[in-house]
């Protein structure tokens, strides 16, 4: 297929304008053909429900192919599962991208390698509150962010001599990196109530109240075999960044 297509793009390209104009739309075409075979590969990689984009950068993409590595590549993969949840988007940047020209012109990804890989992945809030639905003592739900997004807050209750007493606490996001796995991690900071009776409690009571609003989110493998390495609170949602090298994609 490949070859089909640079064989019409030639002719196109000289009839437009000669040679001078042949390079570069040859070129782009041969970048655009290579860009969706591996997006369609990536599609059975990841898992990805939505669309994956592919964007190989640089300069002449020629060149980049003969030699078969490429510096950068971005991969925006959507609706990607990650264990029990599913990331609504991944951006990932690609260095050092090993893919034989062979591979290309058959137009069949086998194998490709990946020296580093950088991402973030979009985790909403609504994948949240459905994996804290799911505890013993489900969490009060949605999740709130404060208005310039850089907090979130969980709310809960527990009953407390005889009082049912609402409870709410900003939490303090860690990550857990795992081989199988990674983990993100919520630890309360100060409880907050309106009623005078957490006045009265002592520290120990206070601290198992607070543990009660603790929470993990734990998440499978992440796609491109990247591991977790922070986590920020945005509006529409957490921003998890994964870092990973030598990556194999492929058999």
């Amino acid at each position: 297929m490949l070859r089909r297509l640079l064989l019409t793009l030639v002719v196109l390209a000289v009839l437009a304008g000669g040679a001078v104009v042949a390079a570069p739309v040859v070129d782009a075409g041969l970048r655009t053909a290579a860009e969706e075979r591996v997006a369609a590969e990536l599609v059975g990689s990841t898992g990805a429900a939505g669309a994956v984009d592919v964007s190989i950068r640089g300069g002449w993409f020629v060149p980049q192919a003969v030699r078969g590595q490429y510096d950068d590549v971005r991969v925006v993969a959507r609706d990607v599962p990650a264990g029990d949840v599913v990331l609504s988007e991944v951006d990932a940047r690609l260095t050092g991208v090993v893919l034989p020209l062979r591979q290309v012109l058959r137009g069949r990804i086998e194998r490709v390698e990946v020296s580093r890989a950088t991402s973030t992945a979009l985790l909403t809030y609504s994948e949240v509150n459905a994996v804290l639905a799911q505890r013993d003592v489900p969490l009060g739900v949605p999740l709130t962010v404060s208005p310039d997004g850089d907090a979130l807050r969980v709310t809960g209750s527990a009953r407390v001599f005889g009082q049912q007493v609402s409870l709410s606490a900003e939490v303090d996001l860690t990550v857990d990196a795992g081989v199988d796995g990674s983990t993100v991690k919520a630890v309360p900071r100060q409880l907050d109530s309106g009623s005078a009776l957490l006045d009265r409690l002592s520290r120990s009571v206070l601290g198992g109240l607070r543990d009660q609003l603790a929470f993990d989110v734990p998440l499978g493998p992440l796609p491109l075999s990247q591991q977790l390495t922070g986590v920020a609170v945005r509006a529409d949602g957490l921003a998890l960044s994964t870092t990973g090298s030598t990556i194999v994609v492929g058999s």
